[in-house]
Parts: structure tokens; C-alpha cells; sequence
């Protein structure tokens, strides 16, 4: 049913302008040995029955290389555009590498650390430093940034992990933890409303230019289907006991 509502919303404003940028970075993603070396290692590791496992981790990846592009067309050279978008990329695939655990943005960078630093990876200390720092600062509502001073590479993480609260969070996400922590229809939409107050309180969080400009139009399309939905599934309830 979710999945029906979000298929008549209309794509997000930034799916839609900066098509070129995505698939570079989905290419990127699926050619680079750096990046399937990583994929490859890590995917076992990776929660799929949370809502963050390769699905996610992946439109992470291919939004914050598209971010990056956008925020660097006009100061990077070819080369340099490239290893800022492994960068981010990295990070997107490890980010949730912990997502079942208490804070855990600060142990996947823990984790991250100790891969990229043991695994041949080929990236200077100061990389290493940076991709970790983003996993570390990607968690929502944060009430500061852990000391680390900002980044695009933070930012750009940032940013397409929120993308993710749009509306992948009715056709995927959702369900996933839904189905994960056993929580019944009832319980659900009791907990909907506090639920769509923090998708709402995201839309003010975005980072770079790019995620400030296009973010809320994800998180706009998100509430917007996520207030079809429970209206859908209230009546139907109403209808079933009437």
C-alpha cells in the first residue's frame, strides 16, 4: 500500500535535475576497485533486516557522489571531483556498518578506522581521517559535531543519508525496523504522529548548498506519503470495525 502511494508522488526535484550527476556517481560506485573491494567486504556485515543495510547504504553512496559534484563543479579539477566522490562514497557504505548499537555513528567510525587503516585501501592518513570524521557526524540531531570541524564530505553524507527520510522511508526503511521489532498495526500508528513531527524537524538539518536547496522537497514527499498512508489506513480499520 505504501509502496502504491509513493509510486503516484513525483520524483524528487533533485532526481529529476541533476540526472547526469547520479549516474556518474552510481558508475563510480559500481566500477571504482577501491569502492567493490569495500562493497564486497563489508556487505555480509551490513543489517538488512534493520532498513540500513545495502539497499540504503548504496543510494547513500550515489546521492552524496551527485551532491558532491554539484557543490564542486566550479573549484575541482577532474581528478580531485573524483576522489572527493570515493571519499563520500566510502563513508556511505560504512556509515550504518553499526546502526544496530548505541551510538552508533561513533563505533562505525571506530570500525571504519581500523578497516581503512589494516586493509590496503590506498588512502592517506588525512582521508582515512576524513571519511571517518563524516561517518561519526552523519547521526541526526546530534546536539553538536562531535569537535570535528565541518567538511563536504561530512556534509555531503549528511545530507543524502536525510534524502533517505523522503520517500524511501514508506517504500523500505520503515517497514524494515517495523518488521524487525515486531510492532503491530496499532502500535504503529499510535507512534506515527511523534514520527512524522521528527520527519518534519529534518527538513531544517541539510548542510551543503546542494542538500538546503533540494532536502526538503525529499522530506516534503515523505510527510506527503506518509500522511496518505495512515489516513488510507485508519479508514480502512474504521471500515473493518464498523
Amino acid at each position: 500500500m505504501a509502496r502504491g502511494i509513493v509510486a503516484t508522488l513525483p520524483r524528487p526535484e533533485f532526481c529529476t535535475l541533476f540526472e547526469n550527476e547520479i549516474t556518474r556517481s552510481r558508475n563510480l560506485l559500481g566500477a571504482h576497485p577501491l569502492l567493490v573491494k569495500l562493497r564486497n567486504q563489508i556487505g555480509p556485515l551490513l543489517e538488512d533486516d534493520f532498513g540500513h543495510g545495502i539497499l540504503h547504504s548504496e543510494l547513500v553512496c550515489v546521492d552524496g557522489g551527485a551532491i558532491v559534484q554539484i557543490e564542486l563543479k566550479d573549484q575541482a579539477d577532474q581528478t580531485g571531483m573524483e576522489r572527493a566522490m570515493l571519499l563520500v562514497q566510502m563513508a556511505g557504505l560504512l556509515h550504518d556498518i553499526k546502526r544496530k548499537e548505541k551510538h552508533h555513528s561513533e563505533k562505525g567510525a571506530r570500525f571504519a578506522r581500523t578497516l581503512l587503516q589494516n586493509g590496503n585501501y590506498s588512502l592517506t592518513p588525512g582521508e582515512i581521517e576524513t571519511v571517518c570524521n563524516a561517518i561519526q557526524n552523519h547521526e541526526a540531531f546530534q546536539k553538536n559535531r562531535l569537535g570535528h570541524p565541518p567538511s563536504l564530505i561530512s556534509d555531503a553524507l549528511y545530507d543524502a543519508d536525510k534524502f533517505r527520510w523522503g520517500p524511501d522511508n514508506f517504500t523500505h526503511t520503515v517497514w524494515d525496523m517495523v518488521i524487525f521489532a515486531k510492532i503491530p498495526l496499532a502500535e504503529f500508528l499510535r507512534r506515527f504522529p511523534r514520527g512524522m513531527e521528527k520527519l518534519s524537524q529534518i527538513r531544517d538539518t541539510f548542510r551543503t548548498d546542494t542538500g538546503k536547496a533540494y532536502g526538503p522537497g525529499f522530506i516534503n514527499l515523505g510527510i506527503e506519503a506518509g500522511e496518505l498512508l495512515v489516513a488510507t489506513l485508519q479508514a480502512e480499520r474504521s471500515e473493518l470495525f464498523s
